[in-house]
């Protein structure tokens, strides 16, 4: 019983375990912008580098290593170090059909919102776009290899990654000082792992809703699943060809339409208190160590470049 009593830590000692998980997170922060970054970089200034290799397919080899390794290995330490449970946060909750249904929609529906939103400073700022060319494009051997490991990559890979590190490890870790604050707080660092603002804003609104669903079913399978599925939405929009633009207009207006009903003929039960969530006394904690500190800069650097590297 002992075990899960209330302890009480002083500034002093929440500071050493938020660095203990932030070291693997400044290493996370910089292998993302480098995903997004790297292939400019080394074109511009490195192209020897690539010894003759296609720079977007070694880019992405490149990244589905460093990510497992930093995501899985790194994180996997540091939650040994601050004793986490994750083996906890992997069982498999019960949840209906018509239930997952309602929460991809809803998922898709609030990062698609959001990055409505965020067009709007992509109109206002001008940043570069890290979007690749190749994606959609099936006409070579070469581009079909490329496409599947993006598919890969982006579809399968990162959303694993991204949900064991901030959902599995940060939200479990910050939540031990206050559980709604390790729901925003955890949102906030996932928009810090994105390589633009414009890339933040959907990552944090995206980030808040698979928190409040860690949170609801004390399991990152939901959220791993979720995510999954509004990847491969995202994914599916981008390979349809222009000459049927209508096909994503039609499957968006559909997500938003079950999204909504679904809101209107069900309760989610999401509750979340703000005077958890904005204790000003965790942000300060937070938002004061020194690997938060270095994080915080690592997606400054990402948002200047993101005007001036393709």
């Amino acid at each position: 019983m002992t075990k899960y009593r209330p302890q009480v830590i002083t500034t002093k000692d929440a500071k050493k375990q938020v660095n203990r998980f932030g070291s693997s997170l400044v290493i996370y922060i910089f292998i993302n912008q480098m995903l997004w970054y790297g292939i400019g970089f080394l074109k511009s200034y490195y192209p020897q580098a690539l010894l003759g290799f296609d720079p977007d397919l070694v880019i992405m080899v490149f990244f589905i290593v460093t990510l497992l390794i930093a995501g899985f290995g790194l994180f996997r330490i540091s939650s040994k170090v601050l004793d986490l449970d994750i083996k906890d946060y992997l069982r498999k909750p019960k949840i209906s059909a018509k239930r997952w249904i309602t929460l991809i929609c809803l998922c898709i529906g609030i990062t698609y919102l959001s990055t409505a939103v965020a067009t709007f400073f992509r109109f206002l700022l001008h940043p570069a776009s890290g979007a690749y060319a190749f994606v959609g494009y099936f006409t070579t051997p070469l581009n079909i290899i490329k496409n599947a490991v993006y598919f890969l990559l982006f579809v399968l890979i990162k959303p694993l990654c991204d949900e064991y590190v901030f959902r599995g490890v940060i939200q479990r870790q910050l939540g031990h000082y206050n559980r709604y604050f390790g729901v925003i707080a955890s949102a906030f660092l996932y928009a810090l792992a994105s390589p633009s603002l414009t890339d933040a804003i959907p990552a944090f609104f995206s980030g808040w809703f698979l928190a409040l669903v860690t949170y609801r079913y004390h399991s990152i399978i939901p959220a791993r699943r979720i995510h999954i599925a509004t990847a491969f939405f995202a994914w599916l929009i981008a390979v349809i060809p222009d000459r049927f633009v209508i096909i994503p207009t039609i499957l968006t207006a559909l997500v938003y339409i079950i999204g909504a009903a679904s809101l209107i003929g069900s309760k989610l039960n999401f509750h979340i208190s703000s005077s958890g969530a904005l204790n000003a006394k965790l942000w300060k904690t937070l938002l004061s160590s020194f690997t938060i500190i270095l994080s915080m800069i690592l997606f400054i650097a990402g948002c200047v470049l993101s005007f001036f590297i393709v």
